[in-house]
């Protein structure tokens, strides 16, 4: 409370005790001092309630942010184990996939606590905020890293340091092939003297060229002893304690420089003498037969993918082969960024795409890398792909229009990759730092896509042009290169394979010499690979589906990639496949290829009237089902049946002109086989029929009547009805003519499209399939036509049926037959007989036990036209086995009468007023 608050009432008080002389206005002076209490009160009240809250939700981030680093903790603890696992599961992956896969010369000292490389930021005002600081910067039980060329040195008793040192050379040798290590440099007289370092000259890497990485070692007594020249300083305390020193050196060498260790004890590993023996026989026996370790004169016939190493480097390299001098290695990152590969059938093409693939995917993760593959030749190439988790989609050309979806989502995929850069503010998916995978696109028969789909060519071209920076990647095979390929595209891809092709032309075009053409046809899988015009004659390796299946278990865990393409939409779809949020109202999902998602599709009344045009058996009954359940209105289904059809559509019309129908409870109509009908009506029935159906689909909304009509075709009078409607859903058509005027995208035509899809709104949709109306018991049947009317042949006493009849006499047969007396029946065929009564006197006179049946054909009833008129007026007539024109020329009415179905005997009953029903005569 402000002073001046304090104050202001002590101050009118003193004023109005001036004015009134009142003792009581000096009351008001209290309320300063009370409020201010009552006010400090308050403050101190609400001042711990906010201290408290605060400090809750300070302790539940705090929470929140441990819970994080320990994550963020045990994903660099695995990412340190991948790079150095350690010298006991270098020994247990001798037999196993493992063996030759390392990227980078570094070993494990031990197990230890590194620096994390995490930083929070802030300043920690708390003991808990600084000790969440230190923790986050120290990652514990680590393996410590270094690396041998910049020089380790052992420290110890002789027994202990040596079986430590095996152990760090069986994970360097365990992890690169030959021809990445040169012999290493080892200081350590006793040893070498006593022959415990002979092992070494009889591994393969130690054999041919000095070339690669030459790694130090040296044994010492103590670290005093230790000359210039080791940055790293293993001093081992006990067999199962050991102490790390790092002396000062470049920031790219020595142990990493990002988890440098924050404490001098480690857990090292020891190995023994007999197991470096194990050890030197399993590698060199891999080695001898991949051909290592010494020069070959020729190539060997096989390569066995399961015996080639990793390929080294950290972006996209691949093992794929022998060449005459070691290990064939791919990288599309350094030597791409785009590949070609040329090959005739039987050459290997498959084969060698499938080993390439297998290779970039080997030890990394589908955070790293993705891959689209692309098969022309019915997806048998790559189908023992499918199960590896890099792969996102294998596109074959086996249902129509799926590979034109898949890949024209391409760019869909190009337009999403610029907007995550620019979000990161990265130029390219380097700067990214692991936020996008690469994406290599693989494509098999790339000559055969472009004939079908010849759009495709220009945005190969652009993802050529833009894909270094957004890390995609193509790899393009196809049987002739040359003529197929535009120049736009074939500039961006150095990176040239060509298997045995047909001609010197073709050889050349790819690789710049003859020699693929000169390949032998007896040895599959023999390759010229070109890079950047230097030539080398490689033998891939074959891949069997253990390889991939091995590959597939020992891929590092990741969530499911993002896929670049969406897969197409379900032959069936069911409300559970919906996602969970889906109202009563979703009645199916449409296709957005271009936006890399689904949109669910919601009907409501509001969007009739709607119009489903489709073949037979293209779903439209059930859809049709589908929407009246899904409007939420009172349905009225009716069929084919005409007479359904009919008083349908009548009573519907008779609503529309009704003033007061809009505060009747809304209904939707939903009429089948619209078509149908029509042709079941004749073509003056299907005239008014199409007539009133215009009615109802104009004025129907106003009046609460919501119209679907579904129809195989638009045609004749129905055409112009069907016009009316707001929108329009085409399932399945014919043919591509009719289904491209209908208004219908061509390229969205598939004759193979299953019941319940097509098209709605410009898009690919699939509706839910019938099971799911299984449940809806009120839309099963059709709603039934108004029933006719019974007329008695024997009227009641003082009654009278009037009939007009084709066939009189079997009418009269049947009154008789019913117990109708032969004076009460008028027979306007027959000529009256002198001295009867007539018709006149029989209905005036009322003392018959019956009623008076009066009975004619149109011709007699037109001859007494008076009769007929006097008895119109006062009795209701049938006309039983006659026309329509028959009704028309005796009621001088041009309304025409309800339809009546074949074969089934009723008639129509005509009132006074003009209105007509169907009627049965009821004997």
């Amino acid at each position: 409370m402000s002073w001046a608050a304090f104050i202001t009432p002590i101050v009118m008080a003193g004023a109005l005790w001036l004015m009134t002389r009142s003792p009581y206005s000096l009351a008001f002076a209290a309320l300063g001092p009370i409020g201010a209490v009552m006010s400090l009160i308050e403050g101190r009240r609400g001042g711990g309630r906010d201290r408290r809250a605060a400090q809750a939700e300070r302790a539940a981030e705090l929470e929140r942010l441990r819970e994080r680093v320990a994550a963020s903790h045990e994903t660099l603890r695995r990412g340190l184990l991948r790079r150095a696992p350690g010298a006991a599961v270098a020994i247990d992956g001798l037999d196993g996939s493992g063996l030759w896969k390392g990227d980078e010369t570094v070993v494990s000292l031990g197990r230890g606590a590194v620096d994390s490389g995490l930083v929070l930021g802030g300043d920690a005002r708390t003991t808990d905020e600084l000790e969440l600081q230190r923790a986050a910067a120290r990652l514990d039980d680590a393996p410590v890293l270094a690396m041998p060329e910049d020089g380790i040195a052992v420290c110890g008793p002789g027994l202990l340091a040596r079986a430590y040192l095996r152990g760090l050379l069986v994970q360097l040798y365990a992890a690169l092939p030959p021809g990445r290590l040169a012999p290493p440099e080892l200081v350590d007289a006793a040893g070498c003297a006593r022959g415990e370092w002979d092992w070494l000259e009889r591994l393969p890497h130690g054999v041919g060229s000095a070339s690669g990485v030459v790694p130090r070692f040296g044994v010492f007594e103590e670290a005093r002893l230790v000359p210039p020249g080791f940055r790293a300083v293993v001093s081992l305390v006990s067999p199962v304690a050991a102490t790390v020193e790092v002396f000062p050196g470049a920031p790219a060498t020595g142990i990493a420089a990002e988890h440098a260790p924050v404490e001098a004890s480690v857990v090292p590993e020891l190995v023994a003498y007999a197991e470096v023996e194990r050890f030197v026989a399993v590698l060199s026996s891999r080695a001898a037969a991949l051909g290592l370790g010494a020069a070959t004169r020729a190539l060997p016939a096989e390569v066995a993918f399961g015996d080639l190493p990793a390929a080294g480097g950290p972006r996209l390299g691949a093992s794929i082969g022998r060449t005459l001098h070691g290990i064939a290695e791919l990288d599309l990152v350094a030597d791409g960024p785009h590949a070609v590969v040329a090959g005739v059938t039987g050459s290997g093409k498959s084969e060698l795409l499938v080993t390439w693939v297998a290779g970039m995917v080997s030890g990394r993760s589908s955070d790293e890398v993705v891959v689209l593959l692309v098969d022309f030749k019915g997806g048998t190439a790559f189908r023992p792909l499918a199960a590896l988790p890099h792969v996102v989609g294998v596109v074959t050309d086996l249902q129509h229009g799926e590979a034109a979806r898949a890949l024209s989502s391409l760019s869909a995929e190009l337009r999403r990759r610029e907007a995550e850069l620019a979000r990161l503010g990265a130029r390219d998916v380097v700067e990214a730092r692991g936020a996008l995978p690469r994406l290599v696109i693989v494509v098999d028969e790339f000559a055969a896509m472009i004939d079908q789909f010849p759009d495709f060519g220009p945005l190969f071209a652009d993802i050529a042009a833009r894909g270094r920076a957004l890390g995609i990647h193509l790899i393009l095979a196809t049987q002739r290169p040359a003529g197929v390929m535009r120049d736009a595209l074939v500039a961006n891809c150095p990176l040239r394979l060509s298997l045995r092709v047909q001609s010197d032309a073709d050889s050349r075009w790819v690789v710049g010499t003859d020699a693929a053409s000169r390949l032998s046809a007896a040895t599959p899988g023999r390759c010229i690979v070109s890079i950047d015009g230097a030539a080398t004659e490689v033998q891939i390796a074959r891949t069997t589906s253990a390889d991939l299946a091995a590959l597939v278990e020992a891929a590092p865990a990741a969530p499911p990639p993002k896929r670049p393409w969406l897969d197409p939409l379900p032959a069936v779809l069911t409300r559970a496949q919906l996602p969970e949020r889906a109202t009563a109202q979703v009645v199916g999902v449409a296709d957005l290829p271009e936006e890399q998602r689904r949109a669910m599709l919601e009907f409501q009344p509001q969007q009739a009237p709607l119009v489903v045009l489709g073949a037979g058996r293209s779903g439209k009954s059930s859809l049709l089902r589908l929407l009246a359940e899904a409007s939420g209105l009172e349905p009225v289904v009716v069929g084919s049946d005409r007479e359904q059809a009919w008083d349908a559509v009548e009573a519907a019309a008779e609503r529309c002109e009704d003033p007061d129908a809009s505060s009747a409870p809304a209904l939707l109509l939903a009429i089948d086989d619209a078509d149908a009908v029509c042709a079941r009506l004749g073509d003056e029935y299907a005239a008014v029929w199409c007539e009133r159906l215009a009615r109802v689909l104009r004025d129907g909304p106003a009046a609460g009547v919501y119209a679907v009509v579904a129809a195989q075709r638009q045609t004749g009078p129905l055409r112009g009805a069907l016009g009316l409607a707001r929108e329009t859903v085409l399932l399945r058509q014919p043919s591509k003519q009719e289904h491209v005027l209908a208004g219908a995208p061509a390229e969205l035509w598939d004759d193979a499209v299953p019941a319940g899809g097509g098209v709605w709104r410009g898009r690919r949709v699939q509706f839910l399939a019938p099971p799911h109306l299984e449940t809806s018991a009120v839309l099963r049947d059709e709603a039934p036509g108004e029933p006719p009317a019974r007329v008695p042949l024997v009227p009641p006493r003082g009654g009278a049926t009037i009939v007009v009849s084709r066939a009189p006499a079997r009418a009269v047969s049947r009154a008789r037959a019913a117990g109708l007396p032969a004076e009460a029946v008028v027979d306007l065929t027959q000529p009256p007989v002198p001295g009867t009564p007539t018709p006149e006197s029989l209905l005036e006179d009322g003392r018959l036990p019956t009623g008076v049946l009066v009975i004619g054909d149109p011709d007699a009833w037109m001859g007494r036209w008076s009769l007929f008129a006097t008895l119109k007026a006062r009795h209701p007539v049938v006309f039983s086995g006659c026309d329509q024109a028959d009704v028309r020329a005796l009621t001088r009415s041009r309304v025409l009468p309800p339809p009546l179905a074949p074969g089934s005997g009723a008639g129509w009953l005509v009132f006074a007023d003009g209105r007509m029903r169907r009627c049965v005569l009821a004997a």
